[in-house]
């Protein structure tokens, strides 16, 4: 790792948006135990902050998600439409119904009826990721470990595709265990699971700094 390369990725949106998260996670966990009340408002409200500058990059996100959503009709078949369908679709109304709430995080116009808002679209990022983890055990089932290429390939080019598959393999499967401790995010906010709000700060930072290798590597190319 060298220093061109953290200033690579401190200065790429995602990253950014990545390393706001990460903190978020860990003043959450400081918060749930700390050892006065006025320690753990400082910490909440070092949280909030955290999590409004992420509502920034995340504004207008859902324009990415919903042509996912309709893509998937020409790129996927069988269950996997309905799969991956379901898993952009209701990502996007997650962040839509979010970006409705951003002028109530920021304490510019409070509304009643934001944290209703915001509990609804929990419940479609719990959906969205439900269906992303089985999304991915299908295909992880569908590639069967098997090599694409064909055996006709030799040498070198043979070496390359296993490794590209082991990849790929092992990019699924980082994706699939990121979406699980992601789901103890809206589980906790939709009450759908039992948790404590340490072990929800815990689940986040995982989930971030696992995610956080697909940007890394993306930059480093």
């Amino acid at each position: 790792m060298s220093f061109k390369q953290v200033v690579r990725f401190t200065n790429d949106a995602a990253a950014l948006e990545k390393i706001l998260r990460l903190s978020q996670s860990l003043s959450q966990i400081l918060a749930a135990y700390a050892t006065t009340a006025e320690d753990a408002k400082t910490w909440l409200l070092l949280r909030r902050q955290f999590a409004l500058g992420r509502r920034y990059f995340r504004f207008f996100k859902f324009l990415d998600a919903f042509p996912k959503a309709f893509d998937s009709f020409h790129t996927t078949v069988g269950v996997m439409v309905v799969l991956e369908v379901g898993k952009w679709s209701c990502l996007g109304a997650y962040l839509f119904l979010e970006s409705l709430t951003i002028l109530d995080m920021m304490g510019v116009w409070p509304s009643p009826w934001a944290e209703a808002v915001l509990v609804e679209g929990n419940k479609f990022w719990f959906y969205s990721l439900v269906c992303s983890i089985f999304l991915g055990g299908l295909q992880l089932y569908a590639e069967g470990g098997e090599v694409k290429g064909g055996s006709t390939e030799k040498g070198t080019g043979k070496s390359q595709g296993v490794q590209a598959q082991k990849e790929k393999l092992g990019g699924i499967r980082r994706r699939m265990v990121v979406d699980i401790f992601d789901l103890f995010l809206p589980g906790f906010v939709t009450g759908w699971l039992v948790t404590t709000q340490a072990f929800v700060g815990f689940a986040s930072a995982v989930s971030t700094i696992l995610s956080s290798k697909d940007i890394w590597d993306r930059l480093q190319k």
